[in-house]
């Protein structure tokens, strides 16, 4: 009997015996189950090797969208050059001409002899960049020569324009009207801003009549350059320095004096501001703005 009961199967009421797990402990179906397709096709594989096949293509489609982003953006910036070309060179052509008129008040009409960028005109002789080393202001350079004339078409002077890069700003660009005589002696006519960009209430004065005027109907001798005073102008080459402002009255002085010498060298004459000594020119490299 003892043994009988031993070998009995355990009938426990309401157990399903088929359920029961191999570790006495009834699984849970509905529980941290994973689907079928995932666990014997390999899901998580499938759907990562797919992602890394859409990136190129996705990379493609970018790719596209910012050239034609950038395609579109050129075609819009050339449509607006093009719009805006003509009005800035007019207004542009306008200046020079005010500016033209500025310098060289009795003349009539200008034409250009010389231009740096050679557009209708012969470019800068060779002989004034060297005239320029020679004077220790090479930085300088003149972009344009125009001869002035009067209502007659008599030749009355010369409208330099020239530019200075030391300014204290940057740039320091004018026109410079310039009557040369038989004798090689020279008279400033006067001076006129194209660009200027230093300190305002300091530097930027240089845009004042007081010192403007200083180079009107300025007479020189054939070898005399334009040199500057901070004590006060005595010579008929001296003019009175901006107080304050050493850099900015340099880089104009450099400006003026260049125009001579470009005058001097295509008037052909040898005695002009060409050779000048550039030791007579202040060589103080204070910063005072």
């Amino acid at each position: 009997m003892s043994d009988t009961k031993l070998n009995e199967p355990d009938k426990t009421i309401g157990q399903d015996n088929a359920a029961v797990s191999p570790f006495g402990e009834e699984p849970d179906p509905g529980k941290n189950r994973r689907p079928a397709d995932d666990i014997y096709t390999g899901q998580d594989f499938r759907s990562s090797k797919e992602k890394e096949e859409k990136k190129p293509a996705s990379m493609g489609k970018d790719i596209f969208i910012l050239v034609m982003i950038t395609l579109v953006a050129g075609v819009l910036l050339g449509a607006a050059y093009s719009v805006t070309k003509s009005p800035i060179e007019a207004a542009q052509a306008r200046a020079r001409s005010k500016a033209q008129s500025a310098v060289m008040s009795d003349a009539e009409n200008f034409e250009v002899l010389h231009s740096a960028d050679g557009e209708g005109a012969e470019g800068i002789p060779e002989g004034v960049a060297d005239a320029l080393e020679k004077a220790g202001i090479g930085s300088t350079s003149v972009s344009q020569i125009d001869a002035a004339y009067d209502s007659n078409r008599n030749l009355i002077g010369y409208v330099i324009t020239v530019s200075d890069p030391d300014g204290y700003g940057g740039d320091v660009e004018l026109m410079c009207g310039i009557s040369h005589a038989e004798d090689g002696s020279m008279t400033i006519a006067g001076i006129s801003f194209l660009s200027l960009s230093e300190t305002a209430g300091m530097g930027m004065r240089a845009k004042d009549d007081e010192f403007i005027q200083q180079f009107s109907d300025k007479n020189l001798g054939t070898a005399d350059q334009i040199v500057y005073s901070k004590s006060g102008a005595e010579q008929p080459n001296e003019i009175d320095a901006i107080s304050g402002c050493t850099v900015t009255t340099s880089a104009v002085t450099d400006d003026v004096n260049a125009a001579l010498i470009a005058v001097s060298e295509i008037s052909g004459s040898d005695d002009g501001a060409a050779g000048s000594d550039s030791g007579a020119m202040e060589t103080e490299q204070e910063v005072s703005e």
